[in-house]
């Protein structure tokens, strides 16, 4: 009898080539989301920096509440890689547009705003520029007079964004 192999892994090896399964088949990822999502949570947390991008760029792809919260998650923590942070600002600003209910992710960003840290001003700035985010638009020409000129620059795209897909 031979034995199963992947049932012969670590169970950690096994969480590592199931989230590789995910990546390359993004059909099965879907099919088995409730399950994915927590998972690729979970391995986030032990892959190295180009695997952290995948599992961003493949939770960026799921409009839901629980996904968006752990994006802001990567993206707020100063402990992250500014790379990982700017992906998960932007699979924010990519799926935000496509969810019902925004209000606390909204809340939270603006607030963002007003923190101290230009670095995460900048990411919530990338982050509130998804297509109808109307309510973002006072905080964002406010962002305008930053005294940081990448601030100033990302809230016009930003801006931008939002009155383009408008029209």
């Amino acid at each position: 009898m031979t034995k199963n192999r992947t049932n012969s892994q670590p169970p950690e090896q096994r969480k590592f080539q199931k989230t590789l399964g995910y990546i390359n088949n993004i059909e099965l990822f879907f099919n088995e989301a409730d399950t994915a999502v927590p998972l690729l949570i979970e391995v986030y947390k032990k892959a190295d920096a180009d695997l952290k991008d995948e599992i961003i760029f493949l939770m960026g792809t799921v409009a839901h509440r629980p996904v968006s919260a752990w994006l802001y998650t990567v993206m707020a923590d100063p402990g992250e890689k500014e790379s990982a942070r700017h992906s998960a600002a932007i699979q924010i600003s990519v799926t935000a547009s496509l969810m019902e209910n925004t209000d606390d992710l909204n809340e939270k960003l603006l607030a963002d705003l007003e923190n101290p840290d230009p670095v995460l001003r900048r990411l919530a700035v990338l982050a509130l520029g998804w297509e109808g985010n109307q309510r973002a638009v006072t905080g964002l020409t406010e962002c305008k007079k930053d005294s940081d000129s990448g601030i100033r620059k990302s809230a016009t795209a930003a801006l931008f964004n939002i009155e383009v897909k408008q029209t």
